[in-house]
């Protein structure tokens, strides 16, 4: 049997949750670093993101770091990670969404020129 390959960053908060669940799941990957400054053509053709973390096994990739701890705890839930109320699915949303939006336009301001980067900090 292949292992799964995870296509990763180390400081990526994303990738970090991925691997986490990943781990907590015992789930063996063929971990591999990505350089974002040079990202290799391996994994550019398979991610339609082209973002890490990606997962790639047997014929289907995931390449949203909360579909990947999904798709592992749904294998392997030993500490029953996916056992939380509904509240706090909302919470991972709207970080993921709202929180996140804001904090690349305060963080990143360079790529959004027409967004107010103290806007966002509110």
């Amino acid at each position: 049997m292949t292992l799964p390959i995870l296509y990763s960053f180390r400081r990526c908060p994303y990738a970090i949750r991925a691997r986490l669940a990943l781990q907590v799941s015992a789930i063996s990957t063929d971990l591999r670093e990505i350089v974002l400054r040079d990202k290799a053509p391996a994994f550019l053709s398979i991610s339609p993101s082209q973002s890490v973390p990606c997962l790639q096994h047997d014929n289907f990739v995931i390449d949203e770091s909360l579909d990947i701890m999904i798709w592992a705890l749904r294998q392997n839930d030993p500490q029953g990670w996916l056992k939380i109320p509904d509240a706090g699915y909302a919470l991972i949303d709207q970080n993921d969404g709202a929180f996140k939006a804001a904090l690349d336009r305060t963080k990143y301001p360079k790529r959004f020129p027409h967004d107010d980067p103290l806007k966002n900090r509110q």
